[in-house]
């Protein structure tokens, strides 16, 4: 009977530590919940778009005259506009290393004029410079091309016709 109230007691206390930890603790919340995420009318851009559509508010109804209406919207639409291309230029530049690199693939590929190849049983390949389908092992149609020149290849053939470089078997 004393072993069992003793071990009743060893219970009631861990599961009151485990429920009053919590509130015993004074830990910070992490840094990451006290950030809010940034209100779109709280951004240089926000503002200036804003400052435009309140403008075109208080002209409508009478606030602004002509003048002042042409020289805040002229203040504001270039405040804006820089603001605009600012954010497109950065967007570019994070782009830029990809679009450049696919671009110069494209005209290698233009250069070297290797087309799309197709296996007979699997269709058109990934692989433009192969002679044969990774998929299934034929050769492919289209030939391979030269790695040395970029010349189509003999499928027979050990060297290329046009350069002269040992074609891999």
């Amino acid at each position: 009977m004393t072993l069992e109230v003793i071990a009743a007691i060893l219970v009631g206390l861990a599961v009151l530590a485990v429920v009053l930890d919590p509130l015993l603790r004074n830990a910070a919340p992490p840094a990451q919940a006290l950030i809010e995420p940034e209100d779109f009318e709280e951004t240089p851009k926000g503002i200036a778009l804003a400052a435009l559509r309140e403008i075109e508010f208080d002209r409508a109804t009478g606030k602004l005259s002509d003048e002042d209406y042409a020289a805040l919207k002229a203040k504001y639409s270039e405040e804006a506009l820089a603001l605009l291309r600012a954010e497109e230029n950065a967007q570019i530049s994070e782009a830029a290393p990809d679009r450049i690199e696919a671009m110069v693939e494209a005209r290698l590929r233009a250069l070297r004029g290797v087309g799309p190849v197709s296996c007979p049983r699997c269709g058109p390949r990934p692989e433009t410079d192969a002679i044969f389908c990774s998929n299934c092992g034929d050769q492919l149609s289209g030939g391979g091309r030269c790695v040395a020149c970029g010349a189509a290849l003999n499928p027979d053939g050990r060297f290329c016709e046009s350069c002269g470089a040992a074609v891999a078997a």
